[in-house]
Formats: structure tokens, C-alpha cells, sequence
């Protein structure tokens, strides 16, 4: 579960967010021994100073040859946010350590404070193993709609629509998967897609791309229960993003904008872009993108 790069991230974290009385009560509390000392640990006298990070390197590998390390990674994760020896802990680096827990088929539930491995249900956790509920991320979120859904709906009766969203959904899903993409909401006649990560904005244009590119091939398929073809169009906003386990009650400016320029700024088959998104794009994305106009005080940009 903990390979030597993460146990070293993790050694690296306490070292520059605890200090070194924080690291030995949580020996102390881990050993339950009141008298804990990292000078002890290093074998060195007393008098001698030790700094934050060679103390915590001192409790990881006291932990790794006593079998506590799980207990360790999870002590130290709930104590971000919290108070200790009269000051409120700020784990520097929390969210890299997290994903990096997180590829290797393992994520830690807070609100059970628990290991979890999920191996090939991992694309399903909405906060990819890492986001906490109620701490704010930069988020890259795309509105996805179907274009006049509602007429669809009457010519062909929900019940036959809904075999249509179930196709479009999985087709979609596939999409998402490759770009490390997640469904936040989807509603039958479009939803919210959200991407993580420093290249949260490329990954998400390229999904979007590849989905209304590859939408022809789609409306295709045997499979589609109806002769009318499919259409989508998609708008996209990047910016700090609340997290929440129930992600249909996340509210954020970012997901406005995203929805609202989906819906009256987009054309049928389109995508569009806050400035945000654009300016963190490649010159080869950009290109994409050949109408420029101001909505809602905004710069954005359209690829039709």
C-alpha cells in the first residue's frame, strides 16, 4: 500500500508542517508513551537539536519496523485542520500525498477513517480518492447538454429517450475515463464533468473534443433507438471549486458560468471556453477556438 516514494512524501509533509514537539506527541500518541523522545530514536544526546523533517524521518522508520505506518499515514491526515499543541495544523502538500495514495488502488475515507481500496472502482470516486468534503480546489468544469432535448422527448416518449441517455452516458463515460475525468451530475439531458489536476484545463478540452468529434460515430450505431441524430453542445469554466462528497449540492460561481455560457452563449455541436480555460491551452487547442466573444462581463471563446 505505502511504497518508499510515498512514505518519503509523507515524512517530507510532516517535516515541513508539523513542528518538532508536534512530531513527538504524535509518537507519543501512536506509542502510547508519554515519554517519546525522536532524540532517543536518532541516538543522539539531548542537547543535541533535530530538525522537524530528520525527526519525522526518525518516526516513519520507527513505524515501518514496528508495523504502525498505516497508523501513522492515517493519524497524520486527520490532524489537518485541527488543533494541535495550540496552533491549528496546515499539512503542506495534503493533496499530493493523497493522489499519490490514491494511484497506488488505495484512498483514505474521512468520513469513516479508514484505508479503502477500490482497484477498478476508482474512476468512480467523484473526488478521484483526494478532494476533501468541504475544502475548495481548482476545478475545470464543462456543462454538457443535449440540444432540444425536449423535442426529442415528445417525438419519441421519455421511455424510448431513456435508452438513448443510457447509450450516451456510457459513451461519455469512456470519454471521462481516458482524460481522468469525473460525472459530478447527470440529469438524462446533460450534466457536469469536472477535471483535476495541473493540466486539469487540457484534459478537459481534449474530452470534450473527442466527444463531439467522435458523436457522428455514435449517432452510427445500431444500438441508437432513434433516427434523430444526437447533438451536444458544451460550455467550460476553471477556477476554485467547493468539494462535496454529494456533489449535486456544490455550488460555485465556476459552475454557473460554465452552465450559463453552455446555454445561451453555445452553438448546437459547439464548445466553449472561458478566457481562464483558453489562456492555460496549448496554441494547438487554441486554434480550435475562432469566435471570441464577452459574455456575462467575461471574455470567452467559442469553437463555432
Amino acid at each position: 500500500m505505502f511504497d518508499a516514494s510515498l512514505v518519503k512524501d509523507l515524512a517530507e509533509m510532516m517535516g515541513k508542517s508539523l513542528t518538532f514537539k508536534d512530531i513527538e506527541a504524535v509518537g507519543g500518541y501512536l506509542f502510547k508513551d508519554h515519554g517519546f523522545s525522536a532524540h532517543d530514536l536518532a541516538g543522539v544526546d539531548h542537547k543535541v537539536s533535530i530538525s522537524p523533517l530528520n525527526a519525522a524521518r526518525h518516526l516513519v522508520e520507527e513505524c515501518e519496523r514496528k508495523g504502525r505506518l498505516e497508523d501513522l499515514f492515517a493519524f497524520v491526515f486527520e490532524l489537518d485542520g485541527v488543533p494541535l499543541n495550540g496552533r491549528s495544523v496546515r499539512l503542506e502538500g495534503i493533496e499530493h500525498v493523497l493522489y499519490a495514495l490514491s494511484r497506488s488502488g488505495t484512498y483514505y475515507d474521512f468520513g469513516k477513517r479508514q484505508f479503502v481500496e477500490y482497484g477498478a472502482g476508482k474512476k468512480s470516486l467523484a473526488g478521484w480518492g483526494t478532494l476533501r468534503n468541504g475544502k475548495e480546489y481548482p476545478i475545470a468544469v464543462a456543462s454538457v447538454d443535449i440540444c432540444q432535448n425536449s423535442e426529442l422527448v415528445k417525438k419519441y416518449k421519455p421511455a424510448v429517450m431513456e435508452k438513448v441517455y443510457y447509450r450516451l452516458w456510457d459513451f461519455l463515460k469512456h470519454r471521462l475515463d481516458i482524460h481522468d475525468g469525473r460525472m459530478w451530475s447527470w440529469a438524462g439531458d446533460g450534466g457536469l464533468f469536472a477535471f483535476r489536476g495541473d493540466r486539469r484545463e487540457v484534459a478537459a478540452v481534449s474530452c470534450c473534443l473527442e466527444i463531439l468529434y467522435g458523436l457522428p460515430v455514435f449517432n452510427l450505431q445500431p444500438y441508437k433507438p432513434i433516427r434523430d441524430d444526437i447533438c451536444l453542445r458544451i460550455g467550460m469554466d476553471s477556477g476554485p471549486v467547493k468539494f462535496l462528497e454529494d456533489t449535486g449540492r456544490i455550488v460555485s460561481e465556476v459552475i454557473n458560468y460554465a452552465a450559463h455560457l453552455e446555454k445561451k452563449g453555445t452553438s448546437p455541436g459547439a464548445l466553449s471556453v472561458s478566457d481562464e480555460v483558453f489562456e492555460r491551452l496549448p496554441e494547438t487547442l487554441q486554434s480550435v477556438f475562432t469566435a471570441k466573444l464577452e459574455f456575462e462581463g467575461r471574455t470567452a471563446h467559442s469553437s463555432a
